[in-house]
């Protein structure tokens, strides 16, 4: 029994020492080194100026074309025609702004606080670039499995605490799962899973072409990409909160 003991103890003193040693294989700094090699290079990541996409997006079961525009530092517009209207949703660095017939009104409006949050705090340039110089923690956790693939776990606390989890597969050390805990509104607390897959070369750059976002394992909005332009010319109007006419005393 003494021996049998023995055995199992050592047994399971190798056990951990392996799991220790699989956590510990890998750097986050060479994960993150190996990703942008893979993805076209850090470098070419950091030339991007702005970015415009075409797709197919799907969320509640309507199917609707979209165009994504983004440009640095932090401008964003979404343009989706729905049921023949059209919807826009912009964020010029300053004021966040929607224009959305189905409620009532085609001005463009301050965008409700809870949709404009999660737009006004998104940056171009991904933050797991030089994520040190810009105040940003990044952890490795160890390997954890996504749907059955083996990834490493990787986190990160941003400089204004938001925390964010990603998931690399450890064939191609790609990320295949983005995972973020809202820290405010209704919402606080509950965790949002942004699946990414369909990579593919678009000059010179590895993106992926299907992006699907869950809560609680639930499909709430996905986005087919069938075109990808990077570094065309984009004017700061486009982003810009549209003026309102000028009155007929103003042009006198």
């Amino acid at each position: 029994m003494k021996q049998f003991i023995l055995l199992f103890a050592l047994s399971l003193g190798f056990y951990f020492a392996q799991a220790q040693e699989k956590a510990t294989d890998i750097t986050v700094d060479q994960i993150l080194a190996t990703y942008f090699e893979n993805t076209g290079g850090v470098d070419n990541w950091k030339a991007l100026t702005s970015t415009r996409m075409e797709g197919k997006m799907v969320q509640m079961g309507m199917e609707f074309p979209g165009v994504v525009t983004s440009a640095a530092p932090n401008k964003q517009r979404v343009d989706v025609n729905v049921q023949g209207q059209e919807i826009i949703q912009a964020y010029d660095g300053k004021d966040a702004w929607w224009i959305n017939p189905f409620t009532g009104s085609t001005d463009a409006q301050p965008m409700p606080p809870e949709m404009a949050e999660s737009m006004t705090k998104e940056v171009f340039e991904s933050v797991l670039i030089d994520y040190a110089e810009k105040g940003h923690a990044v952890t490795y956790l160890g390997h954890q499995e996504v749907d059955g693939t083996d990834c490493y776990e990787v986190k990160v606390v941003k400089k204004d605490g938001d925390e964010q989890f990603y998931y690399f597969e450890t064939e191609n050390v790609v990320p295949i799962m983005m995972k973020t805990i809202a820290s405010s509104g209704p919402a606080k607390g509950q965790a949002t899973e942004t699946f990414m897959s369909d990579y593919e070369e678009v000059n010179g750059l590895v993106i992926p072409m299907y992006i699907d976002t869950k809560v609680n394992g639930a499909s709430q909005f996905s986005i087919t990409i069938t075109k990808v332009e990077f570094n065309v010319p984009v004017s700061e109007e486009l982003f810009a909160y549209p003026k309102a006419a000028a009155t007929g005393e103003d042009k006198k």
